[in-house]
């Protein structure tokens, strides 16, 4: 069957993960509403299971690195076997960082100017290539927080990869440095627009903006309600009990007036300001009182000092450890997780540190340390049992396509410079999702999201990829794969190709049984049903091997393309 035949068959049965995974694959279970109700007892706990972090075998250690990373291939699960996942977060802990802004520079102090799409490209070379994958995929995670689009702003590409590096920077570090970082970048500025924000003017009307106070609250540290510890709202008469008022955005707005790029004036900026820390411009600042928060800066305060004390402000809110936990455990482990999960890393990040089962200690004991905060999301005891109790995290598109780069040891033959994937936004043809540019500072998908019509969304479940992840997107998707997976992405300089390495799956063709249990592995970590199995070997053999060199490479590129659209590739569990 010709590759392009087996399309219909790919989108349909993409269309069938979809519904698979929002309710019928058996790979989720009820979970606690959103709104922290609970189940009121109904539903008894699950039964006590060995909680082992070491990977006593390669399936193991396969979803382990789809779980934290991008996957891997052959090699590295050889390597993993019998060591520790504590072990291994310690080593990349360790691992030197991928730099994304360097390279950037360079071209641009070379030939004066850079091509729009430099950072972008500059940042999926990093995904496919960088050996820092724990780090990359924090970075990414963060980009899903923290919000830009580089489409959206009229800064360069060097400041988009500033932005980058900041994120990329902070992964590991504190939290309270992160916010300092994004609040100063000049592409977060540009985004929110307080870029050259100017204190109030009574007499034309002029008054701050308001737009970075306002998100910097809602959707980068603390959320609009008060929080239990454990991520659920609390509540006051049955009713959540919202965290601030527009007097408190008011207050704060007055903090961000005054920042302008580094230059000679407010109004002047230098050569190279678009990677480096915005400037304060104290003649600019409102000097004004800021009362927010319970908090109140007195007037007369500078404009450095104003926003110093209203980032510690920020930070301190008891809100912000489970708010962040939980998004966090979202993008890397559990689309829905259990309360009692949020809280355990939410402690983690409130303490500063976390141990592991075999003993490592993570994190510096300061509050908000990013390494103890991860720690506690991969090294959880609920996702290193047999069964978990939670449902896993649905893999969002970005993920797919970057895990199957890992599995295959794909490689640019055409350049070493970059790696134009383009632009991957639209869900018609292409992923329907690109990094640093979703369609608002919204994200891809609303952290709270419950997809109606689904089982899922019946039994209160939070999927929040399936606000892009749906049926309307799996053609686009199965057809953006198809091209990559047959290495068909062009012939000229402009579109190199990406090359995958497919020699062992080609050795094992001529046995499709061996050959679905050799891609379930590195693919689904082992994940994949007999019903599943049964599928794609029924169709592998349909090839028939006349002319075994391109027959066996066809094999291998079918078994691929089904593996990618079925209900255990669609989630990470």
């Amino acid at each position: 069957m010709p590759i392009k035949t087996w399309l219909l068959t790919g989108a349909v049965a993409c269309a069938l993960t979809l519904s698979a995974c929002g309710g019928d694959s058996g790979t989720s279970a009820p979970t606690t509403p959103p709104t922290g109700g609970g189940s009121g007892g109904s539903t008894p706990p699950p039964p006590v299971q060995k909680f082992d972090t070491e990977f006593e075998t390669k399936a193991e250690a396969a979803r382990f690195l789809i779980q934290a990373g991008f996957g891997g291939n052959p090699q590295m699960l050889d390597t993993m076997v019998s060591g520790d996942a504590a072990s291994w977060m310690t080593r990349e802990f360790d691992r030197p960082r991928t730099d994304l802004l360097q390279p950037i520079i360079a071209e641009f102090n070379s030939t004066g100017d850079v091509d729009f799409g430099k950072a972008s490209d500059t940042f999926w070379k990093a995904l496919f290539e960088g050996n820092d994958h724990l780090r990359l995929r924090m970075t990414y995670a963060l980009s899903q927080i923290f919000v830009i689009s580089d489409v959206q702003i009229n800064e360069t590409p060097v400041a988009s990869a500033y932005y980058m590096d900041i994120l990329s920077k902070n992964a590991f570090g504190n939290f309270r440095d992160l916010l300092g970082d994004v609040t100063y970048s000049p592409a977060m500025a540009d985004f929110l627009t307080y870029l050259r924000n100017r204190k109030g003017d009574p007499e034309t009307g002029r008054v701050p903006d308001e737009n970075y106070a306002r998100e910097v609250l809602q959707l980068f540290t603390i959320g609009l309600v008060e929080l239990n510890m454990d991520g659920t709202p609390k509540l006051s008469g049955g009713e959540p009990i919202e965290v601030y008022d527009n007097d408190d955005i008011r207050g704060l707005a007055r903090v961000f007036t005054g920042l302008s790029h580094k230059g000679s004036s407010f109004w002047n900026r230098d050569q190279d300001s678009s990677a480096a820390p915005l400037q304060m411009y104290d003649d600019k600042h409102s000097e004004l009182e800021k009362s927010f928060l319970g908090t109140t800066i007195p007037a007369g305060t500078g404009g450095t000092e104003s926003i110093d004390q209203a980032l510690d402000t920020i930070f301190a809110h008891p809100n912000v450890p489970p708010f962040i936990a939980r998004q966090l455990i979202q993008r890397f482990t559990v689309s829905d997780p259990d309360p009692a999960y949020v809280q355990r890393v939410a402690e983690a990040f409130e303490a500063g540190s976390f141990s592991s089962q075999n003993g490592t200690g993570f994190g510096t004991g300061q509050r908000g340390d990013m390494k103890a905060t991860l720690a506690a999301i991969l090294l959880d005891p609920s996702i290193h049992v047999a069964e978990p109790a939670h449902s896993g995290k649905v893999r969002e598109p970005v993920l797919k396509f970057v895990q199957w780069g890992h599995n295959f040891d794909v490689d640019d033959a055409r350049t070493e410079e970059s790696w134009r994937v383009g632009d991957t936004s639209s869900p018609a043809t292409e992923l329907g999702q690109h990094p640093f540019r979703p369609k608002s500072v919204f994200n891809f998908y609303r952290p709270g999201f419950v997809a109606p019509g689904t089982q899922a969304g019946e039994s209160g479940m939070t999927t929040p990829e399936f606000q892009i992840v749906n049926e309307g997107a799996s053609v686009g998707y199965i057809n953006f794969m198809t091209d990559f997976v047959v290495d068909n992405t062009g012939d000229d300089e402009e579109a190199p190709r990406f090359t995958p390495d497919y020699s062992e799956e080609i050795a094992l063709a001529d046995d499709a049984a061996a050959l679905v249990d050799h891609l379930d592995l590195l693919m689904t970590g082992a994940r994949m049903s007999a019903a599943e199995k049964d599928v794609v070997v029924n169709v592998v053999e349909t090839l028939t091997l006349d002319e075994p060199e391109q027959d066996k490479l066809e094999r291998v590129h079918v078994a691929i393309l089904m593996i990618a659209s079925l209900p255990s590739y669609a989630v990470i569990n």
